[in-house]
């Protein structure tokens, strides 16, 4: 009798510690504890995905929108963190930038927009910030045309283009391809570039005509973001814009004339923009606006300095694809028919080439003659 009851409490005693033990083990299991008994009965959740890198995230929406990577131009910070910038017309914007974020907001990503307006161009610049760490900024440079009149040259006996190829320096195969073109091109050359020597004195064995593409600040510059290791600065002496300007005078062969790489905030300082001009005039060199501002002096100072000068009516560039290349074209081969003369201002991207040599024969169809830049200048 006794032992029967015995039996019974150890029983009893045995179920309420299985139980006791099941009991902790669920509420351990609840917390995302590990747990020996739910774990196994309960099904095994799905390892998340790996998130793509948030550059490669920026980079395959661009692609989406008819941005090759060619054209995005990628370069660190002085912290290692990645900068793109990209040029494209102000109305493609908008939808790039809303599907954009809606892609960086699906990888939880914050962004920050700065937005900057000038008469010629809108500068966007985003901060993007991502998890663990990961920061990358993107600078979307928008432009839109130039309504205000700039005072131009006589007008020509005979219809006349000149096309500037700019950044040069940096690829030979670029500038076959330009040879190949088989009419008058100038092609300006980064004096910092990797092959500014060879560029330059392969292009005079060829024909071409050279000029020096001097890096100048612009209003959104930020320093190592512009790939040339040295720039005429704002808030440099005029002793030593000189040092610089003449250094970079020297690294390029065979130069008939300079114009402006970015530059938007120097060729609107006229006591910089004199001293570089100053120098260009003693080595009888023209200056080419690149007109990266509509807010330039740089041209009008030029005249009145007495420098053979012209500035850039048109840019070539397109990263929405070569037919808009084509159209720009077109733009300045009708400029030049109604004023007589025009300038239009690319760079080696392969959409801006093969828009050149597929549509060549356009110069023959407007009547108007290609020619070198030093032919433009007056």
């Amino acid at each position: 009798m006794t032992s029967g009851r015995t039996g019974r409490l150890y029983l009893a005693f045995i179920v309420l510690t299985i139980l006791s033990c099941l009991g902790l083990d669920y509420l351990g299991w609840k917390k995302g504890e590990s747990s020996l008994f739910f774990s196994w009965i309960s099904p095994k959740e799905e390892e998340a995905e790996p998130q793509p890198p948030l550059a490669e995230v920026v980079l395959n929406s661009l692609e989406k929108h008819g941005l090759p990577r060619a054209v995005v131009h990628r370069s660190k910070d002085r912290f290692g963190a990645d900068e793109f910038r990209v040029i494209l017309p102000l109305d493609s914007y908008a939808s790039l930038a809303a599907d954009l974020e809606n892609r960086l907001l699906k990888h939880d990503a914050a962004v920050h927009k700065e937005e900057k307006e000038e008469r010629e161009e809108v500068t966007f610049t985003w901060i993007i910030m991502g998890k663990k760490e990961e920061k990358l900024s993107l600078l979307f440079s928008c432009q839109r045309p130039v309504t205000e009149e700039v005072a131009g040259p006589p007008p020509l006996a005979r219809n006349r283009a000149a096309i500037v190829i700019d950044d040069m320096g940096f690829s030979l195969e670029a500038l076959q391809e330009i040879c190949d073109l088989n009419i008058p091109i100038t092609i300006s050359i980064l004096p910092l570039s990797p092959l500014a020597r060879e560029t330059a004195e392969t292009a005079n064995e060829r024909g071409l005509e050279v000029m020096l593409h001097l890096p100048c600040e612009s209003i959104n510059h930020q320093e190592g973001d512009d790939g040339t290791f040295g720039i005429i600065h704002s808030s440099m002496s005029n002793e030593d814009v000189r040092i610089l300007t003449e250094d970079f005078l020297g690294r390029v062969p065979f130069i008939k004339g300079v114009n402006n790489h970015m530059g938007s905030k120097i060729t609107r300082n006229e006591p910089i923009m004199r001293t570089i001009l100053g120098l260009l005039a003693e080595r009888n060199l023209f200056f080419l606006d690149s007109r990266t501002t509509a807010n330039s002096i740089a041209y009008e100072l030029a005249r009145q300095m007495g420098l053979r000068s012209a500035y850039r009516n048109v840019f070539l560039d397109s990263p929405v694809g070569v037919n808009f290349s084509a159209q720009k074209l077109v733009e300045l081969l009708k400029l030049s028919q109604e004023t007589g003369q025009g300038v239009g201002i690319g760079h080696p991207f392969p959409e801006t080439l093969r828009a050149l040599r597929e549509n060549i024969h356009l110069f023959k169809t407007y009547d108007v003659e290609p020619v070198f830049a030093s032919r433009i200048v007056w």
